[in-house]
């Protein structure tokens, strides 16, 4: 079994962090088989922060993401395989958007992130976790697993904090404030 190492809406996951707090409440993945090219869209960034030292780690880390590139933060091991690597922080009207694009020549490149090919069938499959509230057009529901074909455009969408509890919702920042500093 091999380890799933990016998990899509922890953005400092592609980055080889397991302890990454920035996280989206929306992320869409879209995966072109033809092209060889995944997109991952994370939307409504934001963090969970219940204490001043909670607030410092989170800044620590936005500062980052924003400045990856400067500081020569590497990309996660687990995307070695991949010859084509671009990520775009975008601001949008309340908040940041993420948009990484990854660029692959093997099927098998994408089981860092939970995709499974299955070349015989000319099938690409993830693991179904009702946690995640997984929306697909392009797949369906088969056991355990959500099942797409190869022959066409992929995308399905993860909502990993839809049903939020109350007491959970008051500890969240959106990234515009993290970014920002202000709400």
């Amino acid at each position: 079994m091999v380890e799933i190492e990016i998990l899509f809406y922890v953005l400092k996951s592609f980055f080889g962090f397991d302890d990454g707090r920035i996280v989206a409440d929306k992320t869409t993945i879209h995966i072109y088989p033809q092209e060889q090219r995944l997109e991952i869209i994370q939307t409504d960034l934001f963090a969970v922060i219940q204490s001043e030292e909670d607030t410092n780690i989170v800044l620590a880390e936005w500062d980052t993401l924003l400045h990856w590139k400067e500081k020569d933060i590497s990309w996660a091991e687990g995307l070695d395989g991949f010859s084509m690597k671009c990520l775009i922080l975008r601001p949008t009207e309340k908040t940041i958007e993420s948009h990484l694009i990854l660029g692959y020549s093997n099927e098998k490149d994408l089981r860092a992130m939970g995709i499974w090919y299955d070349r015989g069938k000319g099938q690409f499959s993830i693991n179904h976790n009702p946690a995640n509230h997984i929306q697909t057009e392009s797949g369906k529901l088969v056991g355990n697993y959500w099942v797409f074909d190869s022959n066409g455009r992929i995308s399905f969408t993860i909502e990993p904090f839809l049903r939020k509890s109350g007491n959970y919702q008051k500890f969240f920042l959106p990234s515009g404030w993290v970014a920002g500093g202000k709400e």
